[in-house]
């Protein structure tokens, strides 16, 4: 692991409510690997979060610390508003003694509810103070003023959502953009031996367990196909806990009428990358995805992806799209579209050779060691001198 300088060595904490480690897709997962990008980088990292973890668990090189919350999680996102109001000033404590603690010069609040962006924390002198957007369709308008009025920088992972917050008339003048980076850097370009045996591998699914997942349409739609399909559904962060229940068993029960469709246990953080290495394809059918993290792992290993024409994945898989090789289906026309996409390209090898070895060679400027430098460049540290100012009075 490298060694910077005292004077180029950071110590980050993320603060993210609903974060733990078996996190395979999503803000959480996206959080894993920016933190693990640093830690190699030789930056010291903290995690704060309010999910149980067993000790000591957490990323090579990464600390797991927890944060007082009076909540049991997974739940909705209103029953951690109410809790950030009944409990503020026990959180902020909880909040101020772990940046103390580790003398992090910077602090990252990974969304304004569950990065507890929206709360006015009271941090140390010289402490930075970061908010990461992942998207602006997961931060509710009642938590983002004060989360964006408490913030020194703001931080999205791609130019869409930077778009997106100019359409919505936010002030962007202390936005930047700092791509998510894979676990693991992009492996050696696919050869054509691997390329043309991988062409016959099942077509695999990745997704959160959520309203907006899409895959219950995929499993419809794939009943009649003549390729394998083998499904992983994640486990839920904030959301509606009783409907993610309910949608995995209406999954399983339409898997378990098609012979060509299984449903996987969901591969551990560690594992993720190899199981998207060993699809022919990857489907993602999110209507609404939170992050383009999951295809770009999938790329990074040379593996195509399909998925919808939304924002965050088209501003990824575009440049990926040339002449009658489309990766982008259009949200109207449903996942038979994804279907007839993926099985155009898995029929062409002449394509398909080609589209892995694209999407490989697209990851290059993702490589985690420059997507740590971009964050440190995006998040300076505070010029300020720092001193030993006693922590804000105690409310307990």
């Amino acid at each position: 692991m490298p060694d910077p300088s005292p004077l180029a060595r950071r110590n980050i904490m993320f603060v993210r409510v609903s974060w733990h480690l078996g996190a395979a897709t999503g803000v959480d997962r996206a959080v894993t690997t920016l933190a693990f990008a640093l830690a190699h980088a030789g930056h010291r990292v903290v995690i704060a979060t309010a999910a149980e973890q067993p000790d000591g668990v957490g990323p090579p090189g990464v600390l797991v610390e927890q944060l007082d919350l009076p909540i049991t999680l997974p739940c909705t996102p209103q029953i951690l508003r109410n809790a950030l109001v009944t409990s503020n000033q026990k959180i902020l404590n909880s909040l101020y003694d772990l940046v103390v603690r580790h003398q992090s010069d910077t602090v990252v609040c990974v969304g304004a509810l569950s990065g507890l962006g929206r709360l006015p924390t009271d941090l140390p002198d010289g402490v930075q103070r970061a908010l990461m957007v992942p998207t602006l369709q997961q931060e509710p308008e009642l938590d983002m003023p004060s989360a964006l009025a408490h913030a020194d920088t703001i931080i999205t992972s791609c130019d869409a959502v930077l778009q997106q917050a100019t359409a919505a008339a936010w002030p962007t003048r202390r936005w930047c953009v700092v791509p998510i980076p894979p676990l693991h850097g992009p492996a050696r370009g696919p050869s054509a031996a691997p390329v043309a045996r991988r062409a016959e591998g099942p077509v695999r699914v990745l997704a959160p367990a959520g309203p907006d997942v899409g895959v219950l349409g995929v499993i419809a739609a794939a009943k009649a196909w003549h390729r394998t399909v083998e499904i992983a559904l994640d486990h839920p962060g904030l959301g509606d806990v009783r409907g993610t229940g309910v949608l995995r068993q209406q999954c399983q029960a339409l898997a378990d009428q098609a012979p060509n469709i299984t449903l996987q246990p969901t591969p551990g953080w560690a594992e993720v990358s190899n199981w998207l290495a060993g699809a022919a394809a990857v489907i993602i059918p999110c209507l609404r995805p939170t992050s383009s993290l999951t295809a770009l792992e999938a790329l990074s290993r040379g593996t195509p992806v399909i998925a919808y024409n939304t924002a965050v994945l088209a501003e990824l898989l575009q440049p990926l799209q040339h002449g009658p090789r489309r990766l982008l289906a259009d949200v109207m026309h449903g996942p038979n579209a994804l279907l007839f996409l993926t099985d155009r390209l898995l029929a062409d090898p002449a394509s398909y050779r080609t589209t892995c070895h694209a999407a490989h060679h697209h990851t290059q400027d993702f490589q985690p060691a420059r997507i740590a430098d971009l964050f440190c460049s995006a998040v300076p540290m505070n010029n300020t001198s720092r001193t030993n100012r006693p922590a804000p009075p105690r409310m307990d």
